[in-house]
């Protein structure tokens, strides 16, 4: 077993905050971009301000961070060519992860050893839609996209690589088995982190349930499942319960502040005149209330605060939650855990029955198990 997974199966594990919204605080130029051309592509930062990222990754590990995510997150072939920049993707991803690596090792101690997540998002298409545009690409086009990607992360020395932000789940089946070619080309292998993004009626773009998500996830043996950004933590609460009831793997929630609004200082009403930007939850709401609830009833194992530009907030985020550990579980409802390969790491909420989604907004507590999760290898 991996160092990682080894301390996930002793407490919560924290990552950092949001690698985007921490470079918009710097205000950079252009030319710190490398030119107009390739404004706004902060993976390239790696390569023309590479300072920047090392400020960031720091400022989250001195807040008491245990992983930090790769300046990688649109690094894959596909979307670097929206800049002409396709040629330099294994150059961007192997610095963005060596950078990462190299903080990362400065901080970590026996103590607190500190991980490093290589970051993969969604490319944009949608290949399970009937959209002609959206899913005008092959599933091994997809495969071979994240391949390539993937293994410049190995290379540079992440601990984890990590699918977030998801919204079509034959996307992830195709990242993953990029991933898993990459692990045999460069000869390694490190856990696969898979998580989603869901709408307020607890599904995925194309209308995939939570349900629907653990049972692929599960069967595509991945390592952890989880939820990430979307609407914020509030809709997260029933599907994070349903993955705590039900999946055998080790859970991570790492929502936003939910959908931010422009917002007129003066008349606070929702506008587009000052651009300035107003959250439904603040930091100390968004630190004190989701997080530490979502740790102590539904038994998390990863956390993270994906919008905050403030190192503080990371800093309040950790000193609530790290005193969760893993807890002893009583009562398993539904899955077999004994059978699962997950086994060792398998914890539930005690007495307390699953919950699926009926249509959207409306959960309810069916009295039997379900059957597709009885058929879970």
């Amino acid at each position: 077993m991996s160092k990682f997974l080894e301390t996930l199966a002793q407490r919560v594990i924290i990552y950092d905050g949001a690698m985007g919204t921490n470079i918009q605080s710097y205000q950079l130029t252009a030319q710190d971009y490398g030119g107009e051309a390739t404004e706004g592509c902060n993976e390239y930062l790696v390569l023309t301000k590479p300072s920047v990222i090392e400020e960031i990754h720091t400022g989250f590990l001195e807040a008491g961070s245990d992983v930090i995510e790769t300046d990688s997150f649109t690094g894959s072939r596909f979307k670097l060519e929206e800049y002409r920049l396709g040629a330099l993707t294994h150059e961007i991803n192997l610095t963005a992860a060596q950078i990462a690596r190299r903080i990362a090792d400065r901080y970590s101690t026996p103590e607190q050893p500190r991980f490093v997540a290589g970051s993969i998002g969604p490319t944009g298409m949608l290949p399970s839609s009937d959209d002609p545009l959206l899913s005008n690409i092959t599933y091994q086009q997809l495969v071979e996209i994240f391949r390539e990607q993937a293994a410049a992360l190995l290379q540079g020395g992440v601990d984890v690589l990590l699918i977030e932000t998801s919204q079509d789940i034959l996307e992830v089946r195709a990242t993953i088995t990029g991933i898993r070619r990459a692990m045999r080309e460069m000869a390694r292998t490190v856990p696969i982190q898979a998580q989603v993004s869901l709408d307020t009626s607890g599904r995925m773009l194309l209308g995939t349930d939570i349900a629907a998500v653990m049972t692929t996830l599960v069967a595509l043996q991945v390592d952890i499942v989880g939820l990430n950004c979307s609407t914020g933590p509030e809709h997260m609460r029933e599907p994070v319960r349903f993955l705590s009831d039900n999946c055998p793997l080790p859970i991570s929630t790492i929502p936003n502040a939910g959908i931010p609004l422009n917002v007129n200082v003066q008349s606070q009403i929702i506008t587009c005149t000052t651009g300035a930007m107003n959250w439904a939850l603040t930091p100390v709401s968004y630190c004190h209330l989701p997080l530490a609830a979502s740790v102590q009833r539904h038994y998390n194992k990863i956390l993270r605060h994906c919008w905050s530009e403030s190192v503080s907030t990371a800093r309040a985020a950790v000193k609530r939650n790290r005193r969760y550990s893993r807890r002893t579980t009583t009562h398993c409802s539904v899955l077999d855990a004994s059978r699962s390969k997950g086994a060792r790491m398998f914890w539930m909420c005690v007495s307390r029955l699953p919950s699926v989604q009926t249509k959207p907004g409306r959960w309810q507590r069916p009295s039997k198990s379900f059957p597709w999760v009885s058929r879970h290898p």
